[in-house]
């Protein structure tokens, strides 16, 4: 175990199967919709090959940024101080793991919905498959693992070592 005795296993579990309901159902969702769709094909082309295939790569560039985003928000939302008091500790973690976890599965799910929006605009599945695979990609490039959750519980003791809580509800950070 370690100094708070957080379980790592149990803080986790709860957003690893968010993330999965997430980056799971989103797309597939999406992908049911887009193969009704295709059924009737109601949709018309919305604009012209040339300009398709430049929004295209927009949208492509959009979505690997979204994924370097999500990326670093990882990074700085689980090793910023997510602590506010050392009584709460595990709570706050786990709490803290949970809510940075979720904003960055948010941002990967996002880019199959880029791929909707570019499906409904005149493109093809293979293309909206394309993003849902980015997108699945994105989700495993995030998603925290337990060797992860090491690093960043040793970094939330270090943070309250030192006295660095995070601020609680209705208190300003300075």
């Amino acid at each position: 175990m370690n100094k708070y005795n957080v379980d790592l296993s149990r803080a986790l579990i709860k957003p690893l199967y968010m993330g999965l309901l997430i980056n799971i159902f989103i797309p597939v969702l999406i992908l049911g919709i887009a193969y009704y769709m295709e059924q009737g094909r109601a949709i018309e082309t919305q604009m012209s090959a040339e300009e398709l295939n430049i929004f295209f790569w927009v949208l492509a560039a959009v979505a690997i940024a979204d994924g370097a985003v999500a990326i670093i928000l990882k990074q700085k939302r689980f090793f910023a101080p997510m602590i506010r008091s050392k009584e709460t500790f595990e709570q706050d973690f786990t709490n803290g793991v949970f809510t940075a976890s979720i904003m960055c599965y948010a941002l990967t799910s996002v880019i199959s919905i880029y791929g909707l929006v570019f499906y409904i605009l005149g493109g093809t599945l293979a293309h909206l498959f394309f993003f849902v695979f980015v997108s699945f990609i994105a989700f495993q490039l995030i998603r925290p693992r337990l060797g992860f959750l090491e690093k960043a519980l040793a970094a939330q003791e270090k943070h309250v070592e030192e006295g660095r809580f995070a601020a609680t509800r209705g208190q300003q950070i300075s």
